[in-house]
């Protein structure tokens, strides 16, 4: 049992970034609707199938990011008192982002799009007028476009800040480089 909760502190990242995938909702919402057939809980999930799937599916888009980038690049943490992180050789090694910047990264990054979507906008007045014209006036169920929504809600909600956090970790990594610990290695080969 120990060797069970061991694997499961070690892998539970990975293991629930997967799980919660949002790209998984609508197996798992089809899973738990087929399960619960037949009984109050059933009834309530098909009376509201798609509102529940749209928390479900910002709510496990949000635990996704969190968890995937905590995973991938929160890296080694320090031991009490240590000024960095040591590997088992006992090297120092590069700290990777706190849960804390990796929360405020993605923050960001899911503000970024909308952000940049509104000045590309908003920078020529009439532009904007004739585009809400034409959206006030055509039939609505024509004007939603049902997957290129749901494609622009996943960037903006994983994919754009999944890439704003791995910038940045990535950028921290490259400036607190020692380039004396660095194994150079020569390129010479390539042009013999």
């Amino acid at each position: 049992m120990s060797k069970f909760k061991t694997a499961l502190k070690k892998y539970y990242w990975p293991v629930s970034a997967i799980l919660f995938c949002p790209c998984h909702l609508p197996l798992t919402m089809a899973a738990f609707a087929s399960l619960t057939a037949g009984t109050a809980l059933g009834a309530w999930v098909s009376s509201y199938y798609s509102s529940i799937e749209t928390v479900l599916a910002v709510s496990f888009s949000f635990y996704f990011v969190l968890a995937f980038m905590i995973w991938v690049v929160r890296g080694p943490q320090q031991a009490e008192g240590a000024a960095c992180a040591i590997n088992e050789k006992g090297e120092p090694q590069l700290n990777g982002l706190t849960t804390r910047q990796i929360i405020t990264w993605g923050i960001i990054g899911m503000f970024s799009m909308p952000a940049l979507i509104a000045i590309s906008v908003f920078s020529k007045e009439n532009f904007v007028d004739e585009t809400l014209s034409k959206i006030l006036t055509v039939n609505p169920d024509l004007a939603v476009n049902s997957g290129f929504i749901w494609l622009i809600s996943l960037a903006t909600v994983v994919m754009i800040p999944v890439m704003v956090i791995w910038l940045v970790w990535m950028w921290l990594a490259w400036v607190k480089t020692d380039p004396s610990r660095v194994d150079t290695e020569t390129w010479q080969y390539e042009y013999e």
